[in-house]
């Protein structure tokens, strides 16, 4: 598997886990299981940041020089963010089509 499919199979499941993520806690908030809080919102949160962080050590090639790298490093944390706003948006979405607002 070549490093371009590589990251791109990575970015679109942390791109999926975001909805998945929130319905889940929105269903331990609704069911009373778990009310949510801002130390497990800020754990998701922390999770889904360490994991890009980990997609981009392991996925993306590494360069020569320092220029380069951060030439990478913002490409990578542009797509990430604008990937990231959009799985939020459809996260909302979603939790509202399941369980109203």
């Amino acid at each position: 598997m070549g490093t371009g499919s590589r990251l791109g199979l990575n970015g679109l499941a942390w791109m999926l886990s975001i909805p998945v993520v929130s319905i889940c806690l929105t269903a331990l908030d609704r069911h009373q299981t778990r009310p949510l809080s801002g130390a497990i919102v800020a754990g998701a949160a922390v999770a889904l940041l360490l994991w890009a962080g980990l997609i981009y050590w392991r996925c993306v090639p590494s360069a020569a020089s320092l220029v380069e790298r951060a030439i990478y490093f913002v490409a990578f944390s542009a797509v990430m963010l604008l990937v990231g706003a959009g799985a939020l948006w459809a996260a909302f979405w979603l939790t509202v089509a399941v369980y109203g607002l």
